[in-house]
């Protein structure tokens, strides 16, 4: 054999042979980024960084883990918004936001007594202010307080298997037992649960909720906003720590590999996301044609203090879901404030007898699927101002 042609037979050999041991390992290999879901460091000895441990893992908008701390002394904190965290286009009035203000709040006061503390929240000690703009004051400031004999929120163990699970799901619908379970935990809020899962409420929301992923990404800067968000690889996971990809969607293994190496790319992606759009809406269409039961929490007004006081109810919620075995996902594109959105939000408050004075400030399926890996998180000491 000619030594060019050896050389070349040699080259396609070794190319074969280490696409073929690559594909093996992303067809075995069973590990997950799960940067944060395994709780608080135990060589950190400071109670805060364990409560904070655990707060940082509440479901938070595209992942953005909005949140700031500024330590006052070891047993108190105060919350604030991280500005540079935002979604300005498809949350322009930050509703969505403070929300995962309140998500974050309410996680941290669960863990807090898992770990025999209780967490005083004492909500805008700086003072609040108006829905329509963001302030750089702090959204609460908590102490920690030991008990001896606290009671454990029950809600506490499910913190490190929560999550908000994008798979398709199986078209189950919730029992009444179920349903009734869920709607019991908002009879103490200042929000309320409605549940619905008739095949023409099923059918109406299939379609709005994919008619609203069409609007989003019909506009290319609230596209990038989403598009900057995913992680196209394990190596973006790896060095932003926050966001979402293939993995937390359920694509794994062989698929994900293939994917991400021969069809993924964030500079081509950037420069023309047509088809990162066309693909957002098949999903949307896909994930919401899965679903048999849709469910979401009203206010009724929509105050600072309102937003956040729902966070904590939704994050009660999803920990509640996962206690029970259900898997849950937030689809809230048509409950957006941008200009575009409020034309078809509007018809879906008609449909549904949402009073003008209401709020509907986040909507979710649930249902039944298999769990996928956690969305990563980043180090807790990222979040510590002085």
């Amino acid at each position: 054999m000619e030594r060019r042609n050896f050389i070349r037979v040699m080259g396609v050999g070794l190319a074969v042979a280490t696409l073929t041991s690559t594909l093996s390992r992303y067809a075995t290999n069973n590990d997950s980024i799960d940067y944060g879901w395994d709780g608080p460091d135990d060589s950190k000895s400071d109670i805060y960084l364990k409560v904070l441990a655990y707060a940082i893992l509440c479901p938070n908008p595209h992942n953005k883990q909005p949140w700031l701390i500024k330590v006052n002394h070891p047993k108190s904190f105060d919350l604030y918004i991280d500005q540079t965290r935002l979604l300005p286009e498809t949350d322009p009035f930050y509703r969505q936001i403070h929300i995962g203000q309140g998500c974050f709040l309410e996680m941290l006061s669960i863990a807090a007594t898992g770990l025999g503390y209780h967490a005083e929240i004492e909500y805008f000690p700086q003072g609040e202010y108006k829905n329509t703009v963001l302030k750089s004051k702090p959204i609460a400031r908590i102490v920690l307080t030991k008990h001896i004999k606290i009671d454990i929120d029950p809600l506490f163990n499910y913190i490190l298997t929560r999550q908000s699970n994008k798979r398709e799901y199986d078209n189950s619908r919730l029992t009444p037992d179920q349903k009734y379970q869920l709607q019991m935990l908002f009879m103490k809020t200042q929000s309320s649960l409605t549940i619905h899962d008739s095949k023409s409420d099923n059918r109406y929301l299939q379609h709005r909720l994919t008619e609203a992923m069409v609007i989003e990404v019909a506009n290319k800067a609230r596209d990038l906003e989403t598009i900057k968000m995913f992680r196209f690889n394990d190596q973006e996971v790896q060095q932003y720590r926050d966001g979402f990809g293939l993995e937390h969607s359920g694509v794994t293994g062989i698929k994900k590999f293939m994917l991400e190496t021969l069809f993924l790319d964030r500079k081509e992606t950037e420069k023309d996301p047509s088809n990162f759009s066309k693909q957002s809406v098949d999903i949307t269409r896909s994930i919401s044609g899965s679903s048999s039961t849709f469910a979401w929490i009203t206010t009724k007004g929509n105050s600072r203090l309102q937003q956040v006081k729902v966070g904590r109810d939704y994050c009660r919620l999803n920990l509640t879901t996962t206690a029970m075995g259900l898997a849950q996902h937030p689809m809230s594109q048509i409950l957006q404030e941008y200009d575009d959105m409020l034309p078809l939000q509007a018809q879906f408050k008609q449909r549904f007898n949402i009073k003008a004075e209401q709020t509907v400030q986040m909507l979710v399926r649930l249902g039944k699927a298999k769990k996928t890996t956690h969305t990563p998180r980043r180090l807790v000491s990222s979040l510590l101002i002085s």
